[in-house]
């Protein structure tokens, strides 16, 4: 991809997302009314095909081509200006409702996997690839158990002492993040690679990567279905349009911004700079309504956020990515 130029796979993975959402909504309402199928694909998607995605993803990275100093850095920074800025922002944007700002506490916090490898690919090809294996490495570990803490302490379940370590160490997907790192570790390993493509080991890796793949692979359209299908009536009721609107500024301005300076600062430039804005100037992920619902948030305002920075991230990626672009290469 040409520098200042826009990949179509970016916009046509951008649209993709916002009708699956459409379509899910559809369904919710007109023919698949039943709240136990809905919520019976909501478990389906937190325990079983989000981990199986993180897992691929994570142990299938090759990290070697990367220099991951600065980009660590410049990641783990800014994710945590995020997490502070969320808090900041908590009185102005939901008042004394909990729930209500874990909702817009992980719509600050996380992003869209899928968006991010297919922009970072769009823009840099395999090394592209490579970089935003290692974005995910650092953002999805921070985003899942940031957002695991804040909805314990702020959501309807509130958890205290044991119970707020068993959410936070036994959620499924932070769980998954450390199998699917443990295994890419293991693989890189002296002496492993040896090992694991000799006939037997080889059979064992690849029914397992492939049967990982396939529910990973169903994940995003049917975690997006979820999305929609947990819009209620009017997509924004009057009560959801400050922190909806809240979400949409903390998630798109001064994150990416400060992501930006913090590489302009540090003299980070390059691609692995550029991935580092476009993946801090994501939507929130799609696991983000189901976490709500799993752990006690507001799953019908969490939905609205993800809708509405969906919708909207097809014209601030864009944006974003011209910017980084232009100041970073």
């Amino acid at each position: 991809m040409g520098r200042g130029v826009i990949d179509i796979d970016v916009v046509i993975a951008l649209i993709g997302a916002v009708i699956l959402i459409g379509l899910g909504s559809i369904f919710r309402h007109s023919f698949i009314t039943g709240p136990e199928f809905w919520s019976g694909l909501e478990k389906l998607v937190y325990f079983v095909l989000l981990p199986a995605l993180l897992v691929t993803g994570l142990a299938g990275a090759d990290f070697a081509s990367i220099e991951p100093g600065p980009m660590v850095l410049v990641l783990t920074a800014s994710a945590t200006f995020s997490a502070l800025l969320a808090y900041a922002a908590r009185r102005p944007a939901t008042g004394r409702d909990g729930p209500a700002f874990t909702s817009v506490f992980q719509g600050t916090v996380r992003f869209n996997t899928y968006i991010g490898v297919t922009t970072a690919a769009a823009l840099f090809g395999s090394n592209g690839i490579a970089i935003a294996a290692l974005a995910n490495a650092v953002l999805i570990p921070f985003g899942n158990l940031a957002s695991t803490i804040a909805l314990a302490h702020y959501g309807h379940h509130r958890l205290r002492g044991s119970a707020l370590i068993l959410a936070v160490f036994g959620n499924p997907l932070i769980l998954a993040c450390a199998v699917g790192l443990a295994a890419n570790l293991i693989g890189s390993a002296p002496g492993m690679g040896d090992f694991l493509s000799a006939p037997g080991p080889a059979v064992v890796v690849q029914l397992i990567t492939a049967v990982l793949g396939l529910l990973g692979g169903a994940a995003l359209p049917i975690g997006l279905f979820c999305v929609g299908a947990g819009l209620r009536g009017r997509a924004f009721p009057r009560e959801s349009l400050r922190p909806v609107a809240a979400a949409l500024l903390l998630r798109f301005v001064p994150v990416p911004a400060a992501t930006l300076g913090l590489c302009v600062l540090l003299g980070f430039t390059g691609p692995a700079a550029v991935v580092c804005v476009v993946f801090q100037s994501l939507p929130t992920a799609t696991s983000s309504y189901v976490f709500a619902r799993r752990l006690g948030g507001d799953a019908a305002l969490m939905a609205q956020i993800t809708a509405a920075q969906t919708a909207l991230s097809g014209v601030v990626l864009p944006a974003w990515i011209l910017i980084a672009l232009t100041v970073l290469l």
